[in-house]
């Protein structure tokens, strides 16, 4: 660390400013990056040698024992990359100070374990640290709301790197995003100073990855997720200058929506499943994402992709109008709350005892009580295309005109918006787009919402021309907004099918079973063995070669029957699924046959209707109506 200290160093401050001004964030981040890439094995074996391990445990993601304290050489890679740059005068001392008594709590967590209040303490004086400095959330707001918005703000992101520290290189990739999107934000508002910092930071992150990406051979520790968040809130509240004063407030909250989306989440199931809040646990967004069928990469590329577009929706501020800014961001918020309530789903604990109401119970009381009782999916169904009508005509405006609109046509937004929102909401309604179970939706009701959309825009036409005449309307416009709308609605409606079958697909537990045919009825058994735990589809056999190799249902045709001893071996097969319908006896016999020469269990799959007996019952079979029978093989 100190020969890259010294590396940098060796820049004159002559030298410094012929590099130019723009240069130092990549001088910065460079140098951060240069001395993370060196420190961070030194610190690995030292950990090691002093028995400084994180051992798996029932709270833990990891099941073998990993190093600690990779947060010492992040530390040191962001304080060698802002010194190096000669940006130290970036923040007076109670700033600096702050950022190292975060360190220090958090490398005391990881040696002494420390109770939680006593790090809210150092929180709280590293926050007052910032006030007396100088900064604070939502500038040119009433003096009186900005310091216990600051106090909320400093402590919730620093706890929120904290909490998302639970997947290898999660943390690190979504503070490299940050961090690169707050020095451009900073480089483009003039403010180098700060787009050094971030730049460092993202720097040390990046070259911690390299050790922390899957499989981990190092953790940074609270010393480093807790010095990280700090370091990332500490910058964020710099670029609350992009101009217009709401728009903003709110670019650091998007830059950094994935820990704070994730803190919230987890907050609000903890308290609504009557858990502690404080207490450890694998029911975080990374965690439920692995457990509904990611991998462990999958679920950190994911994350770390939805916060480089939370990033890049920032980033439009700079060049676009606020109210682009604000269309974008209230898309996100519905595609946020939907995929919040999907993951509700995903079960991350022990159920409740029996009679007592689980997670999605309780949630599910929550919302009748506070949004229109029994009918609370309704209401939320009217918010959310509230919001989306909102954000499309606006978004729908900017693509026209590539950029800011002329001045009459942001007044005909303004003048119109309100009545295109009640008109698309009437035919919404008219059409039944609140009354159905729409996770179980399909064909039908996907041309429902089509006419519902069409229609609704064509009135929408009508009425401008009417008012407006048609000079001042753009048709594009028109057709634009109906092309976001369809399908921001779709999205909204079909969203929970589309990411249940996503994660059915990508699911890994169970059997590992094959089913016969790519026709209809194998189709069926797919989608019907896609709802249980106890089996995944890892593939389809068929007779057709035209069909091999092809995917149906995002399953592949693996090949045929003679080639079932290839494929089993290959793929590790526990079970080939046979349809009874739309195969022959002759088929049957010779797949069962064929499973009983390589190993594999060979089951049939029905599902007929059962009579009822005599007494009011009817013979026992799978408890959803499937009918799977062994064959002589199993």
């Amino acid at each position: 660390m100190a020969s890259a200290l010294s590396l940098l160093s060796t820049f004159s401050p002559a030298q410094k400013s012929g590099l130019g001004e723009a240069l130092l964030p990549v001088l910065a981040g460079g140098g951060a990056l240069l001395v993370a890439l060196l420190a961070t094995p030194l610190v690995r074996g030292l950990a090691r040698r002093r028995g400084w391990i994180a051992r798996p445990s029932t709270d833990r993601w990891h099941d073998e024992p990993v190093a600690l304290l990779g947060g010492v050489a992040m530390f040191g890679a962001v304080v060698a990359g802002v010194i190096g740059s000669g940006m130290w005068t970036a923040y007076t001392w109670p700033v600096w100070l702050g950022a190292g008594l975060i360190f220090a709590a958090g490398l005391a967590d990881d040696l002494l374990d420390i109770r939680p209040e006593a790090k809210l303490v150092v929180q709280i004086v590293a926050t007052a640290l910032l006030l007396y400095a100088g900064h604070a959330f939502w500038r040119g707001g009433p003096f009186w709301i900005p310091i216990p918005l600051t106090f909320l703000w400093m402590i919730g992101v620093t706890n929120a790197f904290n909490l998302i520290d639970g997947l290898d290189g999660l943390a690190s990739s979504v503070a490299v995003v940050a961090g690169t999107a707050l020095a451009l934000i900073g480089g483009a508002i003039g403010q180098i100073d700060l787009a050094v910092v971030a730049a460092a930071v993202a720097g040390a992150s990046l070259g911690f990855l390299v050790f922390n990406a899957k499989p981990a051979r190092i953790f940074m520790g609270d010393c480093g997720s807790l010095f990280l968040g700090y370091m990332l809130a500490v910058v964020a509240l710099g670029v609350q200058s992009t101009g217009e004063p709401v728009a903003g407030t709110l670019v650091p909250v998007v830059v950094l929506a994935v820990p704070i989306f994730d803190t919230t989440f987890v907050t609000v199931t903890r308290v609504l499943g009557g858990r502690r809040v404080t207490k450890g646990g694998n029911d975080h967004t990374h965690h439920r994402l692995v457990r509904l069928g990611l991998s462990e990469q999958g679920a950190v590329l994911a994350l770390s992709g939805v916060s480089a577009v939370f990033a890049a929706a920032a980033l439009t501020l700079l060049w676009t109008t606020a109210q682009l800014f604000f269309a974008i961001l209230l898309l996100g918020v519905v595609s946020s709350v939907v995929f919040g309530l999907y993951l509700v789903r995903s079960r991350s604990y022990t159920p409740p005892k029996s009679g007592a109401p689980g997670l999605t119970e309780r949630v599910g009381a929550v919302m009748r009580a506070v949004a229109g009782g029994i009918y609370w999916k309704s209401v939320g169904g009217v918010v959310a295309d509230l919001l989306v009508v909102v954000a499309a005509f606006i978004v729908a405006m900017h693509l026209r005109f590539g950029g800011a609109p002329p001045a009459s046509q942001a007044t005909l937004v303004v003048n119109a918006l309100p009545g295109i929102v009640v008109l698309k909401i009437v035919v919404f309604y008219g059409f039944g787009l609140y009354h159905g179970v729409w996770r179980h939706a399909g064909t039908p009701e996907l041309v429902r919402l089509f006419k519902a959309s069409t229609l609704a825009s064509l009135f929408a036409l009508g009425g401008l021309l009417a008012v407006y005449g048609p000079g001042e309307v753009s048709l594009s416009v028109v057709i634009l907004d109906w092309m976001i709308v369809t399908g921001a609605v779709g999205s909204t409606r079909f969203g929970f099918r589309a990411l249940r079958q996503y994660f059915a697909a990508r699911r890994d537990d169970g059997k590992r079973v094959l089913v016969y045919g790519s026709g209809d009825q194998g189709l069926f058994a797919v989608r019907h063995l896609r709802q249980r735990v106890d089996r995944t589809v890892v593939g389809l056999l068929d007779e057709n070669p035209k069909r091999h190799a092809l995917q149906v249902q995002g399953v592949q045709v693996l090949g045929e029957r003679e080639a079932l001893p290839t494929i089993a071996a290959e793929h590790d097969i526990d079970e080939v699924i046979v349809p009874l319908k739309g195969t022959s006896e002759k088929e049957r016999r010779a797949l069962a046959q064929s499973c009983q020469e390589v190993g594999v269990d060979c089951r049939h799959f029905a599902f007929r209707l059962e009579p009822v007996g005599e007494d009011g019952t009817s013979p026992p079979v799978a408890g959803d109506g499937a009918r799977m029978v062994s064959s002589s093989s199993s």
